[in-house]
């Protein structure tokens, strides 16, 4: 999706400010989903006010520039649910410093393929502690409504999927962790 659409979908849930939204996408509710940058929501939001999508007021803060919330209007609501409607999801992308640096595992010491594999492992327990509804409320503005919650069955939902794929990554690693650097061990040793 566009940022433009981004930046809807996070409003759907309450008013916020840049630094909301930029939080929801970082480490709140939609990080493991989409990436939108500070540098992208701004322009975003006020192309979006300049076309009637979204409003905003200006709030004072001490020692800093006012702040803007940002509020989706009626037809900003409608254009973002159009394009739920409209919008052909684009394939899903995965991205993994690790996954690519293993893809060279003959190349590279059979120590650090290991430590690379117990830091995947490590990053996905994290992530699942992350993502269980029942320990963590998601990062939404503080005036958000009660969407997106952990008793929201879409929340519950796509939080469970998120569970059961790390908890498949960690198994998978589990039962085959071993036996791949011990097949690395073996080929190193017929290559010398």
């Amino acid at each position: 999706m566009d940022i433009r659409s981004l930046c809807l979908g996070a409003l759907m849930a309450g008013d916020a400010s840049g630094y909301e939204i930029r939080k929801m996408f970082e480490d709140g509710v939609f990080s493991y989903f989409q990436m939108a940058s500070l540098g992208s929501i701004y322009p975003a939001l006020t192309k979006l006010s300049q076309d009637g999508l979204v409003t905003f007021t200006e709030q004072e803060q001490e020692n800093r520039p006012d702040k803007k919330v940002y509020r989706l209007t009626p037809e900003g609501r409608r254009t973002f649910l159009r394009t739920l409607f409209q919008t052909r999801p684009g394939e899903d992308r995965y991205r993994s410093d690790i996954l690519f640096m293993l893809s060279f595992a003959d190349e590279l010491p059979v120590e650090l393929c290991e430590a690379l594999i117990d830091e995947y492992a490590v990053r996905h327990e994290s992530m699942l502690d992350r993502i269980s509804p029942a320990k963590n409320q998601p990062s939404l503005p503080e005036n958000s409504s009660e969407k997106n919650t952990p008793d929201d069955p879409a929340c519950a939902f796509v939080s469970g999927l998120g569970n059961a794929v790390c908890r498949a990554t960690l198994d998978f690693i589990d039962k085959n962790k071993d036996s791949f650097l011990r097949e690395l061990r073996e080929r190193r040793l017929r290559r010398n």
